[in-house]
């Protein structure tokens, strides 16, 4: 994917990461989730390793970050990869995976996690993706509504049963306009 400009939305700027901000991007994405909180659930290796490597993620395709104008904080990111990407999971040819949308608690409920998804959407369908396709917990059921609202649909025929302790994910798809 290419170089994407910054695009303003209210006091945050949705623009890709710079290297110097690859370590922040990790952190930010390893706190979104709650791993860093007294008593949370730790991820395995290798799910802490995709967390915090997002030098790795802006290798395999484009890295968004969201930064909160009045502090020049970073407090959301999305991950945007191509099929054949080695750190894809779900998507397929002509598709476009977002993986790892995190936003901090303080900057939720805010919009902004709508308009990290809506600036994928709208880069993927610039790099010529047929649709976006992404999967989260089947318990994440606040993130799914806000799926389904910006008009994904669940996929049960493309979701695959994990062994435990991993958790089971549901896959949604957009379909994207040319």
């Amino acid at each position: 994917m290419t170089t994407t400009p910054a695009v303003a939305t209210g006091t945050y700027v949705i623009r890709q990461a710079r290297p110097e901000e690859y370590d922040a991007v990790g952190q930010l994405t390893f706190q979104s989730f709650g791993h860093h909180l007294p008593g949370a659930h730790q991820p395995d290796e290798a799910r802490l390793h995709l967390l915090l490597d997002a030098a790795a993620r802006a290798r395999e395709g484009v890295l968004l970050v969201a930064e909160d104008l009045e502090t020049a904080r970073l407090v959301g990111t999305a991950s945007l990869l191509h099929f054949g990407s080695r750190l894809s999971r779900q998507a397929e040819d002509g598709e476009v995976e977002l993986r790892l949308l995190a936003v901090l608690p303080e900057a939720r409920r805010t919009g902004l996690g709508q308009r990290l998804l809506d600036e994928s959407a709208r880069l993927a369908a610039a790099q010529g993706a047929q649709r976006v396709v992404l999967d989260t917990a089947v318990d994440n059921e606040p993130s799914q509504r806000l799926y389904r609202r910006l008009g994904y649909v669940r996929r049960p025929e493309r979701e695959k049963e994990r062994p435990a302790p991993k958790v089971q994910l549901v896959v949604y798809t957009l379909d994207l306009t040319p």
